[in-house]
């Protein structure tokens, strides 16, 4: 049978007291609804529809890693109407079943899902939805059943009389439904509530008055805790943690040794191999990838980074969509910006930054220089303070650098220029022409003296080499 899905993420979520839309603050390195669409996408439904409304141009930019379709709610007026905003968009011949599920709801699992997919179909429900029991349901919709333990409505609790609000089952908010019964219930639907909004769990009254009683099901999930929404910085922070505490174990349990485990962000998405060493205070967000033995003292920041066996990445790298190849030495605060790719037995010291810079196996750039818009060959020594000028003031410029070069400290590359392999930069070099292979390249200005000027200087400041007259004029 053909599914279809609607999630639901117009909200503003005013309880968050943010600018930003809720489902659009992260957990785990990404927004939380990009969590809620992978755990709908993961039972294939065509199409998958995302209702927007607050920000909905960056709500929808957050969503862009999935093929969906987003309907509009504008204004947003209650569940129901969000519901009948993105059935407009499930094809009008749609004759499966329709999964309504939340973007501010990301613990939920694709295996609860399939589950309660699984559950619906058997017993031949026409409308389904999941309940959890709490001993504490607060200020969440009741489920209200008949003599015989048959749905009879739920009931949300600004509407309900304090019998109802005694009851300890819950509705979640997710529903399958089969298209025609929800087309026909939404547009049922009526604003006459306390909060004048059109509620989607009227639905299953609706229902039950057309004589669909036997036909609509709750199904009760075993995890309450996978349908705690998002609806403050506190109940953000605390999943936050949650799933951190989870990746760690995973990866413990793996083989990875994690100094400090409460200070350790770790994506899921991540791929760590075992005997890997996590230092404290480090970040590895997205689709990092770090090879087995690779080594982190501590205090990084790695985003969508691939690491090779037995690297060493030192105190505070900080590393972006790049490739560092096997048993290279990073830092300590290198800064490895997008493009970079390090071949292989590489090192990065201490207050290097590279940019869409390939280094060959070997080549080595240890202290305070910039490589921008480069490509170095193997075996190249890069000294100290030298600099690839790759920036006009409106264009970027290559700069190529061939095998086995010494580039001597303190050396300018104004690109374009290409320097062959086999080449020894002198220090202090300003490189504005290409260079031929095997050359020594320089580019001194004559040392001049002046016999005795420091004598004079001081004279002129009314000082002394011992800093004495200095000193008594200051005072």
């Amino acid at each position: 049978m053909s599914l279809a899905a609607i999630i639901l993420a117009a909200g503003k979520g005013t309880r968050m007291r943010s600018k930003r839309a809720k489902v659009l603050h992260e957990l785990g390195g990404e927004p939380m609804i990009a969590r809620a669409i992978r755990a709908v996408a993961a039972l294939e439904p065509e199409p998958i529809v995302i209702v927007v409304g607050h920000q909905a141009g960056e709500v929808e930019a957050a969503a862009s890693f999935c093929r969906a379709r987003f309907a509009l709610q504008e204004p947003q007026r209650g569940t129901g109407d969000a519901a009948r905003c993105g059935l407009g968009q499930v094809p009008a011949g749609f004759t499966g079943d329709v999964l309504i599920a939340y973007g501010d709801m990301p613990a939920v699992t694709p295996a609860t899902l399939r589950a309660f997919l699984d559950a619906h179909r058997k017993r031949g429900a026409k409308l389904s939805f999941i309940s959890i029991m709490l001993d504490d349901p607060g200020a969440y919709g009741r489920v209200v059943r008949d003599a015989s333990g048959k749905v009879e409505k739920i009931v949300e609790f600004r509407d309900a009389t304090p019998a109802e609000r005694a009851i300890k089952e819950i509705n979640t908010g997710f529903y399958l439904a089969d298209a025609a019964i929800l087309r026909s219930a939404l547009a049922e639907l009526k604003p006459g509530n306390a909060q004048s909004e059109y509620y989607l769990t009227d639905i299953v009254a609706i229902a039950r008055a057309r004589g669909e009683s036997e036909k609509v099901e709750a199904w009760v999930a075993a995890d309450p805790a996978q349908f705690a929404g998002i609806n403050s910085r506190e109940e953000l922070a605390n999943m936050e943690a949650e799933i951190r505490a989870a990746v760690n174990r995973r990866l413990m349990q793996s083989g990875v040794t994690i100094v400090d485990p409460p200070t350790a962000y770790i994506s899921e998405q991540a791929e760590i191999a075992p005997d890997c060493v996590i230092g404290p205070n480090v970040q590895i967000f997205g689709a990092c990838k770090l090879g087995e033995g690779v080594r982190i003292d501590g205090t990084a920041w790695l985003s969508n980074v691939t690491v090779g066996p037995r690297c060493h990445l030192k105190l505070g790298v900080r590393a972006e969509d790049c490739v560092i190849g096997e048993e290279s030495e990073i830092g300590p605060f290198a800064n490895l910006r997008a493009g970079t790719e390090l071949a292989g037995h590489n090192r990065i010291g201490n207050f290097v930054e590279t940019k869409n810079a390939r280094l060959g196996r070997g080549t080595k750039a240890s202290h305070l220089s910039y490589l921008g818009d480069a490509t170095i060959g193997a075996d190249t020594n890069v000294g100290c303070g030298v600099i690839t000028v790759n920036y006009d003031g409106y264009d970027k410029h290559q700069t190529v650098i061939g095998d086995r070069c010494m580039v001597g400290c303190d050396t300018q590359l104004v690109a374009p220029v290409k320097v062959g392999s086999d080449v020894f930069v002198a220090s202090g070099t300003t490189i504005v022409r290409e260079v031929p292979d095997g050359a020594l390249v320089m580019s001194h200005h004559p040392q001049r003296e002046r016999a005795g000027w420091m004598a004079t200087w001081r004279k002129r400041h009314n000082d002394s080499p011992d800093g004495s007259l200095r000193r008594r004029k200051d005072h």
